[in-house]
């Protein structure tokens, strides 16, 4: 099925994360001439700087680095770009290395060297995955909806703030966007306007824990910029419905 919602509107964006430079080499000019934009870096060190510099749909690690191990370094990527989906690329595959993998969010472990066939599906296909964004200061709320949206095949970005969401959404361009309707720097229906204005083709949910908070809006059907709206706690079925009509056709 067509999913017009889950694909890029830029090229997809590929780190690259390997100590050994033949392969970051070999994997770059495979993967830059099928059109992806890939970056490279042979060490935390350097990815943690990309990160900062770039957001990256789709990160493909090794195992064994310099100084900090594909995992730690994984553990880190999360805190700075939650969306971007891992890819553990190792010849140390054991058991215990994939339950780890698997219990920090590893989406998939493929074994060195790099069967390039079997790549390619994995990138194109972690690549179309929905892009949304949570903004929400309760870092709870957050934490564990982002865990059932991974689940189900989102990639998933947060921000606290309007601050941090402007900023986001100037680096990545988001599908979907779920606002809480109280943030530290302004209301969420205000933020949601301006979203509508510059983003009109992301679709948009305001989240509430406090009911009558929407009542006047709602007598008045005042709710601009919002495509739905939910209250919190969240009827987890009714709201993941939602987000499936907007993902698939």
């Amino acid at each position: 099925m067509n999913n017009p919602l889950a694909t890029p509107q830029r090229p997809t964006r590929l780190l690259v994360v390997d100590d050994d430079l033949d392969t970051c080499a070999n994997l770059s000019d495979i993967l830059s001439d099928i059109g992806y934009d890939v970056r490279t870096a042979p060490d935390a060190t350097t990815a943690l700087r990309s990160l900062d510099e770039h957001a990256f749909d789709v990160v493909l690690l090794d195992l064994k680095l310099p100084g900090m191990d594909g995992l730690q370094l994984f553990r880190e990527l999360k805190h700075r770009s939650a969306s971007t989906v891992a890819i553990l690329i190792t010849g140390f595959a054991d058991s215990e290395t994939r339950e780890r993998a698997e219990q920090l969010g590893v989406w998939r472990i493929l074994p060195k060297p790099v069967d390039v066939p079997k790549l390619l599906p994995l990138i194109s296909e972690a690549a179309r995955q929905p892009l949304l964004l949570i903004v929400d200061d309760d870092h709870d709320f957050c934490a564990s909806l982002h865990d059932v949206l991974r689940e189900r095949a989102f990639r998933v970005s947060i921000a606290g703030s309007a601050h941090e969401a402007a900023e986001q959404m100037g680096r990545q361009e988001f599908q979907i966007v779920l606002v809480d309707w109280r943030l530290p720097d302004t209301d969420g229906l205000k933020l949601l306007e301006q979203i509508h204005d510059q983003h009109p083709q992301a679709r948009t949910m305001l989240l509430t824990g406090h009911r009558h908070e929407l009542s006047e809006q709602l007598e008045n059907n005042s709710l601009p910029g919002v495509d739905v709206f939910f209250y919190k706690p969240l009827e987890m079925d009714a709201f993941l419905g939602t987000l499936q009509r907007w993902t698939t056709r």
